[in-house]
């Protein structure tokens, strides 16, 4: 029995983001393991995409709480001096996963739309570029919109309007559409 009341091993003081994308995976995780074992086309993908779903849970968390460190290289293994067989990977392509189980993926395809949508978020992903360097591929493979897959960019999320374009933005909003030469007046009040 499963008494963690966070998916996939984070721990309670996990944030409240990490904790969040859990449960947006392990979701999508039990409706992989659930109709992916009727399919016989798509079962041998079962364990590979959880474990993907399950390293991306880890990477995220450990993104948002071990500061990167600026100028640092990263220490790989020799990949040389070991072989091993290359398991087969999974199928490719924006949405496969949305395309291949329909509505029911579809709804966390929204879920985690809506999570990257949200401003903390977004500010939380330009302050740790490595989460989004972790999102991207889970975003690609349920086929998020590009307008709405984490930038790493902090500009992106500060609009620049100038005051004419500010002007512009409030009149196309205005009831009717007014433009200022029709007697719409502004006032600095």
């Amino acid at each position: 029995m499963n008494i963690n009341p966070t998916p996939f091993g984070l721990p309670d003081a996990a944030p409240e983001l990490a904790r969040r994308f859990a449960m947006i995976m392990a979701g999508l995780g039990a409706l992989v393991a659930r109709r992916f074992l009727k399919m016989p086309h798509l079962v041998g993908f079962t364990g590979l995409l959880w474990g993907r779903l399950n390293r991306a849970v880890q990477r995220f968390y450990r993104a948002l709480t071990v500061p990167a460190q600026a100028g640092a290289p990263r220490v790989r293994a020799d990949r040389a001096a070991t072989t091993r067989v290359r398991p087969e990977g999974l199928p490719r392509g924006r949405g496969w996963i949305v395309r291949e189980l329909g509505w029911e993926a579809a709804a966390y395809l929204v879920q985690l739309e809506n999570l990257l949508g949200e401003i903390a978020t977004q500010h939380a992903l330009a302050a740790a570029p490595g989460a989004g360097r972790v999102l991207r591929p889970i975003c690609r493979m349920l086929g998020v919109p590009a307008a709405s897959t984490p930038k790493l960019a902090p500009a992106a999320l500060t609009p620049k309007l100038t005051s004419a374009a500010l002007t512009q933005k409030v009149v196309a909003n205005a009831p009717g559409g007014a433009a200022p030469e029709q007697g719409l007046i502004f006032s600095g009040g």
